[in-house]
């Protein structure tokens, strides 16, 4: 009964492609899996937004964001590089990449570990029991699901797009419930942060070890993906500050109280963005393939392609985030107004993952370093500026300047390529 349905849609998606100038049936086919994986894990992040926003006091729920903000800072000790040199490597055969890379970042994460000990113990000496047993307990998890959790680049490199959404879901929901259960239970955060550590990490171990079950990828030579894996690290090594540094300084400058807000206007907003990313994404086995020639041919498409489709998202969000805030939040109604205007960043979402992952799909190492620290700079300094300036809403203008000032850097530095 599906058959002649599914022979008019195939006949469909390619009668578009004279249009798109896409592989259609492979774009559908992934996206599909991608946008189901990523509405329903929308779903239960938001639920959980709820629960937070309506269950934990402002002050609690900003420390928690605050402590894992730290994390994400310290996690430039970790090979954050790993999993784009992993899946590229896998995109194009050689599957021993997932073995060795998780033992060398095994090894390499120990820093992360250091870091937080020691960051920990600088707490307990002045104090803050709270803050140091957290970061202790994010000292032992932390490290081992950044390594573990590769699975997942395995799988896009296998274009596993069903697979990975599955397991996307299914470890959110983990997540989601240890944390809405410890919030009933307690709300104390120590046991938020113990909550979240022991649910990513668990199932990162589960899927890592599912992954070896069903695929059983071999414990080949990696030493030019270990390489490339260290390179894209030290290249993107501004990323962990760059997306952690606004909330460090809200809350060193305005409170914890502030950052909770903050972190509201920006829940949606951020899942929406990595949602529109991630359509791109599917592309990155097939980028691996071609030269910057081809690519070029229809360069321009795509940029204008995700200008638009970013526009539509903007413009949605404006109309349905009120009566979000209104019947799900209302306790951060405050939050509204810095939320509908991140959502400008929606535009130029698309076309900076896309120029993106043709730098990484082509191993451009040195245009990939020299983008990543002229953007970061810029966004650290504007973060620093407008941050302490107008608390939430400078931070909201810095967002929205940077993705559009990226969107300029990144067009330019890929114009450079001549190949």
């Amino acid at each position: 009964m599906l058959k002649p349905f599914r022979n008019i849609t195939y006949r469909l998606l390619r009668r578009s492609e004279q249009y798109t100038q896409t592989d259609m049936v492979y774009l559908a086919k992934g996206n599909f899996w991608q946008v189901l994986g990523q509405v329903i894990t929308s779903v239960f992040s938001l639920a959980l937004v709820i629960v937070f926003a309506n269950y934990l006091p402002k002050e609690t729920y900003g420390l928690y964001r605050y402590i894992l903000s730290i994390a994400g800072i310290l996690s430039v000790f970790t090979l954050t590089g790993m999993n784009q040199a992993v899946s590229q490597a896998v995109a194009v055969g050689n599957e021993g990449a997932l073995r060795e890379s998780i033992k060398y970042q095994l090894k390499w994460n120990l820093m992360q570990f250091f870091a937080l000990v020691i960051l920990g113990a600088y707490y307990f000496l002045n104090d803050n029991l709270q803050l140091a047993l957290s970061l202790w307990i994010m000292s032992v998890f932390s490290p081992l699901t950044a390594a573990f959790g590769t699975y997942g680049a395995y799988l896009a490199g296998k274009r596993q797009f069903r697979l990975t959404n599955i397991f996307s879901i299914i470890s959110t929901a983990v997540y989601v419930a240890g944390m809405i259960t410890v919030i009933f239970l307690s709300g104390e955060i120590v046991w938020l942060i113990a909550a979240y550590s022991l649910t990513t990490l668990g199932a990162a171990l589960y899927f890592y070890f599912t992954t070896l079950r069903k695929f059983g990828p071999p414990a080949g030579d990696a030493r030019d993906v270990l390489k490339y894996g260290r390179e894209l690290t030290f290249i993107g090594f501004l990323g962990p500050i760059m997306s952690q540094i606004d909330k460090i300084i809200l809350t060193h400058f305005w409170g914890a109280t502030q950052l909770a807000v903050y972190s509201l206007a920006t829940a949606v907003p951020d899942k929406a963005v990595s949602f529109i990313k991630g359509w791109v994404h599917i592309g990155m086995p097939k980028f691996s393939a071609k030269k910057p020639k081809e690519i070029n041919t229809v360069f321009k498409i795509r940029i204008f392609q995700g200008l638009i489709v970013g526009a539509i998202c903007t413009l949605a969000y404006i109309v349905l985030s009120p009566y979000l805030f209104e019947y799900l939040i209302p306790k951060y109604i405050d939050s509204l107004l810095y939320s509908q205007l991140l959502s400008v960043s929606f535009i130029f979402a698309m076309p900076n993952r896309y120029i993106g992952l043709l730098m990484a799909s082509q191993k451009l190492s040195r245009l990939i370093f020299t983008n990543s620290m002229v953007q970061g700079v810029i966004r650290i300094a504007s973060y620093i500026i407008l941050g302490i300036w107008g608390g939430v809403l400078g931070l909201v203008i810095a967002q929205i300047l940077n993705s559009l000032i990226a969107m300029i850097i990144n067009i330019i530095m890929w114009r450079s390529v001549r190949n």
